[in-house]
C-alpha cells in the first residue's frame, strides 16, 4: 500500500517550502486573515502550521495572545520548535 500521506517524507516539505513564498497572492490572503481576526483575541491555533509563518504574523499583530501551532510532518515541527 503506498502512503498517500506526502508530507511524512522530508522531501515533500522540503518542497514546499522551496515554493511557499512564490504562492501567488498569499501575502493578500495573509492580510485578509490579519484584517478578519478580532484584536481582542488571547489563543490561536493554527492547524498545519508548516514553518509557522501565519502563526508568527498573528503574535506580532496581537502581542498579548499565545499560539498553537500544530503540524503532521516531523521537518515542519522541527521548524516550528526553532521559531518558536
Amino acid at each position: 500500500m503506498t502512503d498517500i500521506n506526502l508530507w511524512s517524507t522530508p522531501e515533500h516539505a522540503q518542497r514546499y517550502l522551496e515554493v511557499a513564498y512564490r504562492i501567488p497572492r498569499r501575502e493578500e490572503g495573509e492580510a485578509s486573515v490579519l484584517e478578519f481576526v478580532p484584536s481582542a483575541t488571547r489563543r490561536i491555533l493554527d492547524l498545519g502550521s508548516g514553518e509557522g509563518r501565519l502563526l508568527g504574523l498573528l503574535l506580532d499583530r496581537l502581542p498579548e495572545a499565545e499560539g498553537v501551532a500544530l503540524d503532521f510532518s516531523e521537518q515542519m515541527l522541527g521548524r516550528l520548535h526553532a521559531r518558536f
